[in-house]
């Protein structure tokens, strides 16, 4: 049995399920209470998907993954490059992991063995022996990966915020660096867990960054987003989806 879990906010989430809502053996679960379960699981973003009770995919994940995992034809060798690569991906398309790559403008918060396999696909073909590896190859390109994914990182982490901004009815012009500080920590981190050590504090040129887009893109980031809800707010099928 193939398990995904959804949420009602995430775009994502919503094109997944339109696309497979008909599918024999699989199941659609919205992410709901209590949530830390699902952390405890690794889900870290949505879609995740479950085969047999065990994560294999978390976002990006396209319909041909999905039938790909039914019919059992996920297995192929994988490289290691690639590995990292589709790890890189997966950072970007999770909040909790892309605001905690960039609290500490290091990879390190998420080289967990079990993650790792997870957002690399080395568990979805097939190849978790290479985690190891993977990791390694992840330690010694981590500068390079950042400095070449930067600016896209930093575009995303900004649109997380206009996101969250949406949702509260806050105005792109309401926003200071400080909001962005408070913002930043509070996301990457759950409780004292995360939290930078010895005086918890966030990188300036971080928050410089993402200021700076916020100011010359928020309001286009808002106007996508505000499109975006209220397509998936009109689907009473989708809305209606429960645990």
């Amino acid at each position: 049995m193939i398990k995904i879990v959804l949420h009602h906010t995430c775009k994502s989430s919503y094109t997944l399920f339109k696309a497979l809502k008909n599918t024999p053996g699989v199941k659609f679960e919205m992410a709901s209470q209590p949530y830390f379960t699902y952390l405890k699981n690794y889900v870290l973003s949505v879609p995740a998907v479950f085969k047999d009770g065990e994560l294999y995919l978390l976002d990006p994940v396209e319909p041909d993954d999905i039938k790909s995992l039914i019919e059992g034809k996920t297995e192929r060798e994988l490289d290691v490059d690639e590995a990292v690569d589709n790890a890189i991906r997966g950072v970007m398309a999770s909040q909790a992991m892309l605001t905690a790559v960039m609290l500490y403008k290091s990879l390190r918060p998420i080289l967990d063995a079990e993650i790792i396999s997870v957002i690399s696909r080395a568990k979805f073909h097939g190849q978790t022996a290479k985690v190891p590896q993977i990791i390694q190859r992840i330690r010694e390109r981590e500068e390079e990966l950042l400095k070449e994914h930067w600016e896209h990182l930093v575009k995303l982490l900004t649109f997380g915020l206009v996101r969250e901004m949406y949702w509260l009815q806050i105005d792109i012009d309401e926003v200071e660096k400080s909001h962005i500080k408070m913002w930043l920590l509070a996301k990457a981190t759950v409780g004292r867990l995360g939290l930078p050590y010895p005086r918890p504090n966030v990188p300036e040129d971080v928050v410089d960054a993402v200021y700076a887009v916020l100011k010359d893109a928020g309001r286009r980031y808002m106007d996508r987003i505000a499109e975006e809800q209220q397509i998936i707010l009109g689907d009473a099928e989708f809305m209606a989806l429960q645990v």
